[in-house]
């Protein structure tokens, strides 16, 4: 893999300059040999040279350039000396052609311009600007050496004259001059549009491989920095709740070269916030941020010149790609900024839209058909997902599971159904529960287990604690409590089935030590429960200092 992408850049470069070289060699046929053997008799005297003082020359230069041609194929550097020395000797074929051709007035004068601006197309701007010194040099050479009488004067052939050599210098230069300008503008924006198509195609099969909103949106922001240099990206996308379930916030952004972060803690965007006018006005917006702005504060890093581009997820919900812009507004780097980011995000769109659809039937098979939540094949696969990610980024990971307490007794005493009713209301109390971006599943039985990403220890016994009220409210013919066993981690730490197992470990601690309580593992005691809880509240009133001691 790694010899296919260091020879594909220099495949893409050896072909045009193949190219050049043909292009070069009937520019040369038709400027160096055919208009010179043109101009001799246009200019023919009695004692003008004879036409072989040409001919003889140009076919000679023309064999040389082919001989060239043939062994450019042997690397870069035969190919490079094939462009050069051909127009170098060229260059001295048409000082000689001007001096038996009349001077400095002879009708040579305008194929040296030609020749000028088709070496600077056909090679390079710089070559250009060194020919056109080269052909300076070589006429004024000729021109002295008529003065000096190193050549043979002839009719019409005058020596060395300023105001003459001035005038041809001006013509000269100003063709080369205007030539590498304009070419080198027009070669810069369509090497920039050359990019930008190579971007997008590389866009477009990391869009084909993503079964996943955040793989989408990973490779739509990698894109956005690399092709519309931003320094900062960023994508939210909203699914407002419906049938397939709660409504689902995801962001993510990208500084620089960083890695791409999973913004967890961002919800919906607020009424009057950019992301709210650019969501309900559907067009591309590129705002001058003056006043404060959650999402540009907090995610943009306070950005004060924002592009902020939506999209529509297919009927099932919509998103906006925003990007820092300091390019001067109205440029041409803007509007080329902004394009190919357009064009990005309609091909993200179609992909979020497809890995939306599949991401809902992949819910549909890893949803428990009772509780409402995930099933056990969903929470390996997102413990997994999550560990991997907290390895690359080095963040806190946490795992809980929770188990009902003499689950099978109120079965047995009251039946299935209401035990049923118990698991689903269990179910919808861990959901209403859990933060943005946490899994719950179903673990087995009357097990329930949970995935907080991004969670350290307090935050897991925080929801340990939550979890123990929210329970004491679900419906049951008698009051629902659980035994919960925590296992936390940051970074890469302990396989998935290890972590899993410390968890599992605490559950039974938890269940030994009397249920209705929760453990970590690698602590000593209870972290929650009816003691811990009624000690932090003691702690809270000085008159019970003893007892906190205690």
């Amino acid at each position: 893999m790694s010899q296919a992408s260091s020879s594909a850049p220099q495949d893409l470069d050896l072909l045009p300059l193949a190219d050049r070289l043909r292009w070069l060699l009937a520019v040369r046929t038709g400027l160096v040999v055919a208009l010179p053997l043109a101009a001799w008799p246009l200019t023919r005297t009695a004692e003008t040279l004879p036409v072989e003082y040409l001919v003889l020359p140009g076919v000679a230069l023309l064999a040389f350039g082919l001989l060239l041609q043939k062994l450019s194929g042997r690397g870069r550097r035969w190919a490079v000396l094939a462009i050069t020395v051909p127009v170098i000797l060229d260059a001295v074929h048409l000082g000689w052609a001007l001096y038996v051709t009349g001077g400095i007035g002879s009708p040579v004068v305008y194929v040296i311009v030609l020749h000028v601006l088709a070496v600077s197309l056909l090679s390079s701007f710089r070559s250009g600007l060194k020919l056109a010194l080269w052909h300076s040099l070589v006429v004024m050479c000729v021109l002295e050496g008529v003065t000096t009488g190193s050549l043979p004067a002839r009719a019409g052939v005058e020596g060395f004259d300023a105001v003459t050599y001035s005038v041809f210098l001006t013509v000269v230069w100003v063709t080369a001059v205007t030539t590498a300008v304009l070419g080198a503008v027009n070669e810069r924006e369509l090497r920039r549009r050359r990019y930008d198509e190579e971007a997008l195609r590389r866009l477009a099969a990391a869009l084909h491989e993503a079964e996943s909103t955040t793989a989408v949106a990973e490779a739509l922001l990698d894109f956005t920095v690399d092709a519309a240099d931003a320094a900062i990206a960023a994508v939210h996308c909203h699914v407002p709740a419906g049938a397939a379930g709660p409504p689902v916030d995801l962001a993510l952004r990208r500084r620089g070269d960083g890695e791409v972060e999973v913004l967890r803690e961002v919800g919906a965007p607020a009424e009057g916030s950019l992301l709210d006018d650019v969501g309900r006005h559907g067009s591309t917006f590129l705002a001058a941020v003056t006043a404060p702005d959650a999402w540009v504060d907090e995610v943009l890093d306070g950005a004060r010149r924002v592009v902020a581009i939506p999209f529509g997820l297919d009927g099932q919900g919509s998103g906006v790609l925003t990007f820092t812009d300091d390019a001067r507004t109205g440029s041409r780097i803007q509007q080329r900024r902004v394009g190919v980011a357009e064009q990005a995000v309609a091909h993200a769109a179609t992909a979020f839209a497809r890995v939306a659809l599949l991401e809902h039937l992949q819910r549909s098979a890893f949803t428990d058909g009772l509780t409402g939540v995930f099933n056990r094949r969903a929470f390996d696969a997102a413990l997994d997902r999550e560990l991997s990610l907290a390895a690359r980024t080095d963040a806190p990971l946490a795992v809980l599971i929770f188990d009902l307490d003499h689950f099978k007794k109120l079965n047995d005493t009251f039946g299935h159904q209401a035990g049923d009713d118990v698991l689903r209301g269990v179910g919808a109390a861990l959901r209403s529960s859990a933060r943005l971006g946490d899994v719950v599943a179903r673990y087995g039985g009357e097990e329930f287990a949970v995935v907080m990403p991004g969670a350290e220890a307090d935050d897991a016994i925080a929801f340990a604690r939550r979890i123990r009220k929210v329970l004491a409210d679900v419906e049951a013919p008698r009051p629902i409590t659980a035994s919960v066993g925590i296992a936390c981690q940051r970074g890469a730490g302990l396989p998935a089935a290890d972590l899993l197992g410390a968890a599992d470990t605490a559950l039974y601690a938890s269940k030994a030590g009397g249920r209705d309580q929760a453990r970590m593992a690698g602590v000593e005691g209870p972290v929650s429960g009816a003691e811990v809880e009624d000690l932090v509240v003691q702690v809270q009133y000085p008159w019970q200092e003893t007892a906190t001691a205690r």
